[in-house]
């Protein structure tokens, strides 16, 4: 489903089955309504001939040709130039509990090490915040990665 904005006064086709084609019929759709649905390419007959018809269906059924519609654009973050594909999105996560157990495993693992190295007082308590601090840095590198979405 694909949101789309209509560009100028477009009527509403129906369906005519016996000379497989599409009929406009006097309900309209004003010029800036938002609509949601998909674009479809069908197959029919046009003066006789086989014809392609492009088309988009909204997800109510409503049927317009696409001449009439262009897509509805979100640009986020967007650098670069008009054609960039790539959008990056800044994780909205500063501070998780995941940082908080990370850092306190690290820092009684360090001691841990540090008391089994001979160390004692001042210079495992060193080592313990040493080790809790590269915690908060893994941490931090495991949480904070950027979100990118590339439109293929």
């Amino acid at each position: 489903m694909k949101p789309v904005i209509v560009v100028e006064n477009s009527p509403i086709l129906t369906a005519n089955p016996e000379h497989k084609n599409f009929t406009a019929t006097d309900k309209i759709i004003p010029a800036g309504a938002t609509m949601v649905g998909d674009f479809k390419n069908i197959i029919g007959t046009r003066r006789g001939k086989p014809f392609t018809y492009r088309l988009f269906i909204d997800k109510d059924g409503i049927i317009v040709y696409e001449k009439n519609v262009k897509m509805n654009e979100i640009k986020m973050n967007l650098t670069g130039t008009e054609n960039d594909r790539t959008i990056t999105l800044p994780s909205a996560q500063k501070f998780s509990t995941t940082h908080a157990v990370v850092s306190v495993i690290a820092g009684v693992l360090g001691y841990a090490v540090a008391k089994k190295m001979g160390k004692t007082g001042k210079t495992a308590m060193f080592i313990a915040g040493g080790s809790a601090i590269a915690g908060y840095m893994v941490a931090n590198y495991m949480v904070n990665r950027n979100i990118t979405i590339e439109k293929k």
